[in-house]
């Protein structure tokens, strides 16, 4: 088994589904879901983040349209072996149209700029059929709808990969966004006046098309997006790397064992495939964890390394999903607020405000554009009940959220590297307090006063609740026993160890005040009795913190171990 040749097989570009089949690349069946998408004429729309295989799908759809499933010029139909080769029995002949507007867009300064090349390109169709053309100047809805006009009834098939391209190139500027929105109402507008030309209609994208504010433009589209049948059309799930990655499945459990590729058990690839999971599995668009799926792109990146080493693959522009975008949403939250609710594992937000969360809305629910950009995934259902429940998805996208945060916070780009989470959790498990309050000191002093003043307990608490959560730990906020409530707790499963935090805040910058705030946290700790209330963890190790707001302090100031207990096992 050899890497190179493995390498070989990994679609790692946006390729066309022909190229693909062609090179003999791997390809995970996804046709029955383009099934379900072509058999009728609905319009239809449907975000996910980036790199999760869209475009794969809309080239899969122009190839059925130009040339079904039947062998032509003497060469194998590309859907042979493939499930919808038994479904699909449409003949007819189509004018097939697809257009990627990120690609279009690629060198658009302004909106002016991407419209004039998209006339250009419905202009070349037009002399290619031997259409008419309106009178010049064209406008973009005008030369769409006469060339429409002129085609026999289910004639058209439209493909628009990245339709919302343009959009979030403009999301900083309000009069380009608005020129967008506009076009895209046009776009959108023409399809629906000549709805009984098209054969079919599919759109994709990042966010969802409610978010755009088009109005009655776009009511003809159904959205697929959160659509259960259409849960796992993108992405791979566990079973599907098992049958199609087989190979690459062995030869990664190899290396990270150390051994043979032909000695690998089936157990070392089951176990592979939970690491793979806490990595880059997850994502449910749905709600349901049935139909949990694994980062398509992550997954052939982490294929593509031949050490096989775990790593966050959204830390670059390229591939992060909307890095600006989100970018100026974390810049108009409230931090603390947002910390928060980060840590405590999911955020609940109600359903009217997540639906109509708009790009042109600078008060937007920010969860609703991580959400469509893959830092956030359903937790449950969508149900009638007015809650939208979300979650971050898996170590991967926490890494990715957590320097993403710490943009905001620290100013510094990747600031959770891997070596850094590793060094911070050896730290950590020593639970040594000196070591402990260097690592605490090193992080506050890092924090940018102009973007998250620390004014009181809470946003301390916030903050480490945040940081241990980039960790990749589950930190427990204001855990409440028969005795009290512990300010922070949270499990090092490996080191069967829980570390308590007491935090106070106080104004004081002498020694003295310092000490006499630590020993009555001390006091506090010892009398609350935490530890009593670790049932699942061996070793509880409970420590006191005190932030000094003093100007001259801002910081850490004190952290001392108040209760070390060891809980035998009966």
């Amino acid at each position: 088994m050899d890497f190179d040749d493995l390498y070989d097989k990994l679609p790692l570009a946006s390729q066309p589904f022909t190229e693909i089949r062609d090179m003999g690349l791997v390809y995970v069946d996804k046709t029955e879901f383009v099934y379900r998408i072509a058999r009728n004429p609905v319009p239809k729309i449907f975000s996910r983040p980036r790199r999760f295989g869209k475009s794969t799908i809309a080239y899969t759809l122009e190839e059925l349209f130009l040339h079904g499933v039947a062998p032509y010029d003497g060469h194998d139909s590309y859907f042979k072996g493939l499930a919808i080769e038994k479904l699909w029995h449409d003949e007819g002949e189509y004018l097939v149209l697809r257009f990627d507007f990120h690609e279009i867009n690629s060198d658009c300064a302004k909106v002016e700029d991407f419209e004039a090349l998209l006339i250009k390109q419905f202009v070349e169709v037009c002399r290619d059929h031997d259409l008419t053309l309106p009178k010049e100047p064209f406008r973009f809805r005008e030369l769409f709808s006469s060339m429409l006009k002129q085609l026999p009834q289910r004639s058209v098939v439209l493909l628009i990969d990245e339709y919302d391209a343009p959009l979030l190139r403009h999301v900083n500027d309000k009069a380009e966004l608005e020129k967008c929105r506009l076009l895209m109402i046009g776009l959108f507008g023409a399809i629906k006046s000549n709805q009984g030309k098209f054969r079919c209609v599919f759109f994709t994208g990042i966010t969802r098309y409610q978010d755009l504010e088009f109005g009655t433009a776009a009511n003809t589209f159904t959205d697929l997006t959160n659509h259960p049948k259409f849960a796992a059309s993108c992405g791979y799930t566990r079973a599907e790397l098992k049958q199609y990655f087989a190979d690459n499945l062995r030869y990664a459990a190899a290396v990270r064992a150390g051994c043979d590729p032909e000695a690998v058990s089936s157990a070392q690839i089951e176990a592979l495939l939970d690491e793979m999971s806490f990595w880059y599995d997850g994502y449910s668009f749905d709600g349901s964890q049935q139909n949990k799926v694994f980062s398509t792109w992550s997954v052939l990146q982490f294929f593509a390394d031949y050490r096989a080493i775990f790593d966050s693959y959204w830390s670059s522009e390229e591939s992060q999903g909307l890095p600006q975008l989100l970018k100026v949403t974390l810049a108009r939250v409230d931090l603390t607020q947002l910390l928060n609710e980060v840590a405590a594992g999911e955020i609940v937000v109600s359903s009217t405000e997540f639906r109509r969360s708009s790009l042109l809305n600078p008060e937007a629910n920010p969860y609703a554009l991580m959400f469509q950009a893959g830092y956030l995934t359903l937790s449950q259902p969508i149900s009638r009940s007015g809650k939208i429940h979300l979650q971050c998805p898996n170590n991967e996208i926490r890494l990715a959220f957590a320097n993403l945060v710490a943009w905001s916070l620290f100013n510094k780009d990747d600031f959770y590297s891997p070596d850094y989470v590793q060094r911070s959790l050896g730290i950590l498990s020593r639970h040594d307090p000196k070591e402990m309050l260097a690592h605490f000191r090193d992080l506050f002093a890092s924090v940018s006063y102009d973007r998250y003043a620390i004014t009181s307990e809470s946003t301390v608490a916030a903050l480490i609740s945040f940081h241990l959560f980039s960790l990749g730990l589950k930190p427990r906020m204001e855990v409440v026993n028969n005795a009290g409530k512990a300010d922070c707790v949270f499990d090092l499963p490996k080191h069967e160890l829980t570390i308590v935090f007491e935090y106070k805040f106080v104004q004081a910058a002498t020694e003295r005040g310092l000490n006499s705030t630590l020993n009555a946290a001390i006091k506090q700790v010892l009398t609350r009795k935490y530890a009593h209330d670790a049932a699942s963890q061996r070793i509880v190790a409970s420590f006191a913190l005190v932030f000094s707001a003093a100007k001259t302090k801002r910081n850490i100031e004190r952290l001392a171990l108040a209760d070390y207990t060891v809980r035998y096992e009966k």
